[in-house]
């Protein structure tokens, strides 16, 4: 092998090495991002659960608050009103229907 032919292949190997550390070290820090980014949308679905709790919470205790009026003024108290019909339906629907809770004003 000649002088400028070994020092090319040489080069070639350093590059290869070179190239390779890179990809070892991008690819560690992907998996670091990538737990990351897990983390942050198991935090983002237990506040979508919180939330789904939250409304199905307030819609039970609406209804018994129709029931009870010690509820009622509970949830008045928290700032919600509670109907017996939502807002535009016709009057003669039985009150059996689910109620709204809507944040007071």
């Amino acid at each position: 092998m000649k002088a400028p032919q070994f020092y090319i292949a040489l080069a070639l190997g350093t590059l290869c090495l070179i190239l390779s550390i890179t990809t070892i070290v991008l690819g560690k820090n992907n998996n670091n991002l990538q737990r990351l980014v897990q983390a942050q949308q198991e935090e983002i679905n237990r506040g979508n659960m919180s939330l789904q709790i939250r409304q199905n919470l307030l819609n039970d205790m609406a209804q018994m608050s129709l029931k009870n009026e010690k509820i009622k003024q509970i949830l008045s108290n928290n700032g919600w009103t509670v109907s017996a019909n939502p807002p535009g339906a016709p009057a003669s629907t039985p009150a059996s229907t689910p109620t709204t809770t809507t944040p007071a004003q």
